[in-house]
């Protein structure tokens, strides 16, 4: 009829079923019929999401870590130094062991990045810790140049244990390397094994 556009015999059957679909429509028929395979699904997002909360409570037990590493850094030697002087004068046997479990005790408590700061920092906190109790108390007897005597005297006599200090850190740090390879390691294991689980019930 006039006024009317013909129709072609392709528009008149209507699409063809032998038509291919394209790539990214076989891609999204293709997570229709699978829900929860594609790589974004809401279930994979919902995996790969942080959990509420769990950041915080990893945050806060790293605070609690470093605080823990703290006092026993300071702490032990301090008790140790303490204990010493009560008994007799000047820093002893106590300083030395409190020292070393100390500072073994800080690298096995601290997080991943405060191991740096336990084995650098702890010849210092064993010096000052030695000197600082023996000087205060026996504060007499560091006047004028006796000081610089009494000062070359506390880094003599700490050297051994600030040695002893800093290989304990050191031995603690490797032990925590290691275990954390091989913890990593069998995760991956695994995690390797049950996506092969998985990949088999899919299959089957």
């Amino acid at each position: 009829m006039a006024g009317q556009r013909a129709r072609t015999p392709y528009q008149d059957a209507g699409p063809r079923t032998e038509d291919r679909a394209l790539p990214a429509q076989r891609s999204r028929a293709a997570d229709a019929e699978a829900p929860g395979t594609g790589p974004d699904t809401g279930a994979a997002r919902q995996a790969r999401a942080p959990r509420p909360g769990a950041a915080r409570r990893r945050q806060q037990a790293r605070r609690r870590g470093a605080v823990a590493a703290a006092l026993s850094a300071v702490g032990l030697p301090l008790l140790g130094a303490v204990a010493d002087e009560l008994d007799g004068p000047g820093v002893g046997l106590l300083f030395a062991v409190g020292s070393v479990l100390g500072t073994a005790a800080a690298a096995a408590l601290c997080g991943r990045t405060g191991r740096w700061w336990v084995v650098t920092a702890a010849p210092v906190v064993v010096l000052l810790t030695a000197s600082g109790v023996e000087y205060l108390a026996n504060p007499g007897k560091y006047q004028g140049k006796n000081l610089g005597t009494g000062a070359l005297r506390w880094v003599v006599g700490a050297f051994p244990v600030m040695a002893v200090a800093v290989a304990a850190a050191l031995a603690v740090v490797v032990a925590r390397v290691v275990a954390d390879r091989r913890r990593a390691v069998a995760e991956r294991r695994r995690a390797g094994r049950a996506a092969a689980l998985a990949g088999r019930g899919r299959r089957g």
